[in-house]
């Protein structure tokens, strides 16, 4: 198959100025190229393209019906060419360009409407694409190249993520309100195997911490559910199909209004971390690099209000 040669821009951009005033001096000094320079680039368009676009009469030019044609593409393409190019200046600058972003379903409905809200009042032009899953989906997202960054739990045991912590969380068991530990207000630790425990997926980051919390307390589960969403889980709770362990801020209005009871998980209490992930060693555009101060300014307010509420 013979491979097309593509038409010399510089030529086009020539031949539509010298079209535009209708001369060969006027067109060289516009272009600030010697008149000879744009009469050598007509001639070799006309031999590139196979036959004469222009009429030579005197110091004037007409087009010939071959050269309206190559006019009337030449225009519009040179006009979107440049407009390609103010829109890659663009991706540089503040608020311009795209995002794609990784979230899990609770970070999209707790977190990032937040961050989103008030990157969007700074840098309204860029634009999001959000995929979501958990924080091992997205790790494994980043490395494949198919988002930029991720708003993940502190990764475990990995060399191949920068990891920006942006707040900490607490893991407490959340009990019905009629619950024998809601009337105590402690968890008897020796009673767990009577208890159903819902629990998070045992493929997230958060099973792994929670299993090597109750490994160390060495405490047997008779009997658990794994379920990812958190709402189901506070509706199976208030039901009395079991006790769960949710992060602080998911069952903060539930506890307010006395629907459940939260209780930390003992002396010392159990956090998790969470902030932006991104791949290591990639360089970051000046919107990525805002919305990760977006997202450490947010975390940081998060604590503080979490703090004078506690």
């Amino acid at each position: 198959m013979k491979r097309i040669k593509p038409l010399d821009s510089r030529q086009l951009q020539a031949f539509e100025e010298l079209c535009s005033n209708g001369s060969f001096t006027e067109t060289a000094k516009r272009l600030f190229l010697t008149q000879s320079a744009v009469s050598h680039s007509m001639k070799s368009l006309e031999k590139e393209l196979g036959c004469q676009l222009l009429r030579r009469q005197g110091k004037k030019i007409s087009l010939t019906e071959a050269g309206e044609r190559l006019l009337r593409f030449t225009r519009p393409f040179l006009h979107e060419m440049e407009r390609l190019r103010q829109e890659m200046r663009s991706f540089e600058k503040f608020g311009a360009g795209r995002i794609r972003l990784g979230a899990g379903d609770r970070a999209c409905r707790y977190i990032l409407p937040t961050i989103l809200e008030e990157f969007k009042e700074k840098f309204p032009q860029c634009r999001f694409e959000i995929k979501t899953g958990d924080t091992p989906k997205c790790l494994q997202l980043l490395n494949l190249g198919e988002i930029d960054l991720a708003i993940t739990l502190e990764p475990i045991r990995t060399t191949d993520i920068d990891f920006v912590p942006c707040f900490s969380d607490e893991l407490l068991m959340v009990v019905p309100v009629d619950h024998p530990w809601a009337m105590s207000g402690q968890i008897d630790w020796n009673m767990m195997d009577a208890e159903n425990l819902l629990i998070y997926n045992r493929d997230s980051y958060t099973f792994r911490i929670l299993k090597d919390f109750i490994d160390k307390k060495r405490i047997k589960l008779s009997s658990f559910t794994e379920i990812d969403d958190s709402e189901a889980s506070k509706a199976l709770i208030r039901a009395g199909m079991g006790v769960g362990v949710l992060a602080n801020w998911t069952v903060e209005q539930e506890c307010k209004e006395k629907k459940l009871i939260s209780l930390g998980l003992g002396r010392k209490k159990l956090h998790r971390t969470w902030g932006i992930s991104v791949r290591k060693g990639r360089k970051l555009n000046k919107a990525e690099r805002i919305f990760i101060k977006v997202a450490e300014e947010s975390g940081c307010r998060w604590m503080v209000g979490q703090s004078i509420g506690a």
